[in-house]
């Protein structure tokens, strides 16, 4: 855990945003809550990107995201694909290669898919993590023959940082469980706008909604922005209490996510 996320702990009071995931074999079986984690800003603002024109950019941006099943450690996580067999999650969701066994993603996981249609790729195999990013990169494993990346695609991170003010979205794995334990975790597009570049070192804030099990989703440049539908953002950390109006959200800026990718060849 780096200097920054250490103080928060301290002086905030927050944690990551993995939560408590039930047997994977048990269909639908979804955590139903979290502690103190990243948060749900002011009133809920959110939705499934399957309400999304199925033309739009953030539509086809979604496909590569997933919900990342971590029966290692009994948690679930975001992922989101950065190669066709390469997905990047946060550090306190797996951070060795302990952690990484069974884990396996799902980029189909949506409203109006069957739990028996879900396809879940095998993402077991541990590549690296940067602790102070709290950032990790794990590999994944093809299904009949086709690699996750060459069916939903990938995104592409931002070669600059975004600005203050500018447009954003948060794609991810959650559910408003606080209102409604037994929900399940669907894909879900956030809007927002950024709030600071400088909230630290490397992280810039922002008032897109999250929940606990949001950890490691992609931050991206909303329309019209410098960095329109690329990630500005690796997202891991929320600062206040949920559907409050002072809270918001945090994650690892662009040129941090670039410089740990380029260690590996990305």
């Amino acid at each position: 855990m780096n200097l920054k996320i250490a103080r928060a702990f301290l002086v905030v009071g927050l944690t990551g945003c993995g939560v408590a995931e039930l047997p994977a074999d048990v269909p639908d079986a979804e955590p139903t809550g979290a502690a103190e984690s990243p948060v749900i800003v002011g009133s809920v603002n959110w939705s499934s990107v399957t309400s999304l024109s199925s033309t739009s950019t953030e539509r086809t941006r979604s496909k590569a995201v997933g919900y990342l099943s971590i029966p290692a450690v009994g948690s679930r996580c975001t992922a989101w694909l950065v190669a066709d067999d390469k997905v990047v999650t946060n550090n306190h969701c797996i951070g060795s290669s302990s952690n990484a066994v069974g884990a396996r993603v799902s980029f189909n996981y949506e409203d109006g898919v069957a739990s028996t249609s879900r396809i879940w790729y095998d993402c077991s195999t541990f590549v690296k993590t940067w602790s102070a990013e709290d950032m990790t990169v794990i590999q994944c494993k093809p299904v009949n023959g086709t690699l996750p990346g060459q069916v939903y695609g990938k995104l592409t991170v931002a070669s600059g940082n975004a600005t203050n003010s500018s447009a954003m979205y948060v794609v991810h794995q959650n559910c408003d469980y606080n209102a409604t334990p037994s929900c399940t975790p669907t894909k879900k597009y956030s809007p927002g706008s950024v709030l600071n570049t400088n909230w630290s070192s490397n992280e810039l804030s922002y008032n897109a909604d999250t929940l606990g099990g949001s950890s490691g989703s992609p931050v991206l440049g909303g329309a019209g922005s410098t960095y329109a539908h690329q990630v500005i953002g690796l997202h891991h950390v929320g600062v206040g209490s949920n559907y409050s109006s002072s809270a918001y959200n945090t994650g690892v800026e662009a040129s941090a996510i670039r410089a740990r990718l380029a260690e590996i060849g990305l």
